[in-house]
């Protein structure tokens, strides 16, 4: 009995040395207990523990959460060498990643392999001939941003938290080159508000599955209730919904000779396509494209600005020299247009500055490592996820004078004129996977928040502090707090 008992000790002992077992010439980093490895604080945001391992285990760092491996690449060179390997260019499987789109591999941003290939290049192609970072898109970007203007002004003089017309207005031009539509405030509120609760809901008790996949199966259904994950798929379906109706009547209204939008570009190239059997073309995969398009496109979009109102309110110096600088430029009675953006370079600073000190994809979006990769001297196993971590970047003190600091000099040379091209600087991502959106985002934020400064004036209420803490719960996205601050109509 006491040898079946020592060797029933033993085969545990063996298993758990087994399934503990570190993969040789990891990066230097955390590994942990069997099964949970070394789960993150809840009292400091991920980045910052992972900036506080760097000091000692230097710029690649591996860390095991839960059964997942994670490399963090924390400086900018080693980042543009790592994600323009194939090998990287994946993304993980991630539970909170495939729930938006039903957990079928489609859309623009969670695929992998040809689908990615073809989504990417088809969505590159239609989105630039649809006009986005171009002029000509720019009316519509103008028209929404004239609507947003005349909704704010009804809530100057008082305290509040800045309108949801900021948000409607970007959702309006995803729309317009979407679907050719423009919808209506208070639905497109609605739609905006289902979007921004699944980004809180995207960094909630969700992740527990996406650290450990052996969860999935045998959590009970009242867990998941109480994780939310029924609620989230109730919000996805939502917006299924809307994107369901949509692709319905451009099929229903499409002509051939005249596509207008991206789903009527989409239904001809998937007729064309059909007795190709490498298309991966398809309706589902239309919604996605759709989903992605909006929920990656609209709320972070909306994110920066507010945290632009938010800054410049804290700092009204500054608020005050770009509104100089906008006035200088354009009468107030004519909206400002991307065509002079170079006269404009303390604006463009100041938009910069917004990307690195927000760093609204704190780590980046996260890659997967297909196969067993050598580099820089370490071995990266197959099925470690991986990530550009951008707010390490973006505070790091070898490219950032003041790294802590809202400095739009970080952008400007000693005569006052733009940089635009500055080493650590990554808002965007780098490498293959470096997002498709950046010149419609670059436009929209240019736009929008020239629109608002020469119109408004935001200030912090008198005895409030306005606290730009950023939230330590919020390990992926930095979305900023729902603060209330004053808005004055300029003379």
């Amino acid at each position: 009995m006491l040898t079946e008992v020592l060797l029933g000790i033993l085969l545990v002992a063996l298993l758990f040395a087994f399934v503990n077992r570190k993969p040789p010439n990891l990066p230097p980093g955390k590994w942990g207990w069997p099964v949970v490895g070394c789960l993150p604080s809840d009292d400091v945001s991920l980045g910052e523990q992972v900036m506080e391992l760097r000091k000692k285990h230097g710029d690649i760092i591996s860390w095991r959460m839960g059964s997942r491996i994670f490399i963090f690449f924390c400086d900018p060179k080693i980042i543009k060498a790592a994600f323009s390997k194939m090998e990287f260019s994946d993304r993980p499987d991630f539970y909170s990643f495939d729930v938006f789109s039903n957990f079928i591999k489609a859309g623009l941003s969670n695929i992998n392999g040809q689908l990615w290939v073809n989504n990417r290049t088809f969505a590159l192609r239609h989105l630039k001939q649809l006009g986005m970072g171009k002029s000509y898109l720019e009316e519509a970007v103008q028209y929404e941003a004239a609507c947003m203007v005349k909704d704010f002004k009804k809530h100057t003089n008082k305290v509040g938290r800045l309108p949801w017309s900021l948000s409607v207005a970007i959702l309006n031009v995803i729309w317009q080159m979407a679907a050719t539509l423009r919808r209506g405030r208070p639905e497109m509120q609605r739609f905006s508000k289902v979007i921004r609760s699944l980004f809180d809901d995207f960094q909630g008790p969700v992740v527990w599955f996406d650290l450990m996949p052996w969860l999935i199966p045998i959590t009970p259904t009242f867990v998941k209730r109480w994780m939310g994950i029924e609620q989230l798929q109730e919000k996805l379906q939502e917006i299924f919904e809307y994107m369901d109706n949509s692709i319905k009547e451009h099929q229903a209204k499409l002509d051939p000779q005249n596509p207008k939008d991206y789903i009527d570009a989409y239904l001809l190239e998937m007729e064309e396509q059909k007795n190709n059997p490498e298309s991966t073309m398809n309706l589902f995969d239309l919604k996605i494209c759709m989903v992605d398009l909006f929920t990656a496109g609209s709320e972070t979009t909306s994110a920066t600005i507010r945290w632009a109102l938010f800054l410049l309110a804290k700092h009204p110096e500054m608020q005050a020299k770009v509104q100089k600088e906008i006035d200088s430029v354009f009468p107030r009675d004519v909206l400002p247009s991307v065509q002079q953006r170079n006269s404009l370079p303390y604006l463009e600073a100041i938009s910069l500055e917004v990307h690195r000190y927000a760093s609204i994809a704190r780590l980046g979006f996260l890659h997967y490592c297909n196969k067993d990769t050598e580099f820089m001297g370490y071995t990266i196993p197959k099925g470690a996820v991986l990530s550009q971590h951008h707010e390490c970047c973006h505070t790091d003190p070898a490219y950032w004078e003041k790294p802590n600091e809202f400095y739009p000099e970080h952008f400007l040379d000693g005569q006052g004129n733009l940089l635009t091209k500055k080493e650590g600087f990554m808002p965007f991502s780098l490498g293959r996977r470096q997002c498709p959106g950046e010149p419609l985002v670059r436009m929209e934020l240019f736009v929008f928040l020239s629109a608002l400064l020469q119109n408004f004036v935001f200030s912090v209420p008198k005895g409030v502090e306005l606290l730009l803490e950023k939230n330590a719960h919020d390990s992926f996205l930095n979305m900023p707090k729902d603060l209330e601050i004053m808005i004055t109509e300029r003379p």
